[in-house]
């Protein structure tokens, strides 16, 4: 896909750049603006309306250089770290919610197998990645809920591998990944964390998707996937049989709540600004003003984007710590706190902005697709695991020094 006309960024806010970007990050913005602009901002309706899965977003996010984008360059990566995947899940969610949230679990899926695999596994995967293959994960389970880090099902050793039954709830991807870092546990461990990752193709036999139809985030197939009887080779095995749980807490939920609160983010900046730009077209005849002339209107486009504001300084400054807590030396799970904060953070105020869009909208807003999408899309992240009300209580647990997990 050439990536040479001209972005039209009506829809992007005219404000200054000191919070726009994380310094250093800009041409990889504008970048990611261009496709967004050409290629998930088109399709993003489609998505929507059809319930359609964005293959061709993530095709063209492939080819523009963003696969792999958190592995070092060496593997084919872009190597951008945390800042450059906050920069990004934020400015993607401005067109499409779908593609974006796809796009952030397939890379915290990308980066665990970066950082658990081997080297013959990372050979394996991440070139095809880079080209476009697309990695999920499948971890909740009905029996747990929300609490996705707890899983029942089990993969007792077999000849030459494992034999996997699982119910899984919500897989981002469900039946469209090329392949899934499953969440069970080894009933043959000796560890005391028995939860074991196996890789297992999308196209194996006993593999099975189920229809996905919500409110919102409707692109991206997030519905239930059940593993029968699957036999994963040995070699298909992630990391060693029990311990998993290191992995939860450096890597996959670091990367899923800051990719995920960029979402949101990018959801709200896009809601508010499609609401500005409509406020400032809208002409009342009788009176000849726009709607953007009444300052009941500003005040809450000003509220509205403080609340944007708010959160997006809140990500990146938390991108920017966990950046520097990597090149320390020291695991992400140091950052789970500020992490907890910010996705309670993004996830209200994504719901707060987005009322106040359609409210400036008025009708219009209400009307399908639109400032009605991002609305939709936004309400996702608050009862997306851990809820927020989950991440409160372990945020007031850890202020008066309780367990976080009893």
């Amino acid at each position: 896909m050439a990536l040479d006309k001209v972005i039209d960024d009506s829809l992007l806010m005219k404000v200054p750049a000191w919070w726009n970007c994380i310094p250093g990050y800009e041409d990889m913005r504008e970048k990611a603006k261009l496709v967004g602009e050409q290629v998930l901002r088109p399709n993003a309706d489609i998505s929507d309306r059809e319930g359609v899965y964005p293959k061709v977003s993530l095709q063209a996010l492939a080819d523009a250089g963003f696969g792999a984008v958190t592995v070092p360059k060496q593997y084919g990566g872009l190597g951008t770290g945390c800042s450059g995947f906050a920069v990004l899940a934020e400015t993607f969610a401005q067109y499409c919610a779908s593609t974006t949230m796809v796009w952030v679990m397939h890379t915290a899926a990308v980066q665990t197998l970066f950082a658990a695999g081997t080297e013959e596994q990372r050979q394996r995967y991440i070139p095809k990645v880079a080209r476009g293959e697309i990695g999920g994960l499948a971890f909740s389970e009905p029996a747990t809920g929300s609490h996705f880090w707890n899983v029942v099902s089990k993969a007792p050793r077999t000849s030459g591998g494992y034999l996997l039954n699982a119910d899984k709830s919500f897989v981002t991807s469900a039946g469209q990944a090329d392949w899934y870092i499953v969440e069970t546990n080894s009933p043959d461990s000796t560890k005391s964390d028995p939860l074991m990752f196996l890789i297992v193709e999308n196209d194996q036999p006993g593999v099975e998707a189920f229809p996905f139809d919500a409110l919102g985030l409707r692109g991206n197939n997030s519905g239930p996937m059940k593993y029968k009887d699957v036999f994963v080779p040995a070699y298909n095995r992630l990391g060693d049989e029990g311990g998993a749980g290191f992995y939860n807490d450096t890597v996959i939920d670091p990367f899923f709540l800051l990719g995920s609160s960029a979402c949101w983010v990018g959801i709200a900046q896009g809601a508010i600004s499609m609401a500005v730009e409509q406020a400032k077209k809208k002409v009342h005849r009788d009176t000849g003003q726009s709607v953007a002339s009444y300052q009941v209107i500003r005040h809450e486009m000003a509220k509205a984007q403080i609340l944007v504001d708010s959160a997006r300084s809140m990500l990146y400054r938390v991108a920017e710590k966990m950046d520097e807590t990597t090149a320390k030396g020291v695991g992400l799970d140091t950052c789970l706190y500020p992490l907890w904060e910010l996705k309670t953070h993004a996830a209200d105020i994504v719901i707060d902005v987005t009322n106040k869009a359609l409210q400036i909208s008025g009708g219009r807003g209400y009307l399908r697709g639109g400032v009605e999408r991002y609305m939709r899309d936004g309400r996702a992240g608050a009862v997306m695991g851990p809820t927020n009300e989950i991440l409160r209580d372990w945020i007031g647990k850890t202020l008066i020094g309780l367990p976080w997990l009893e």
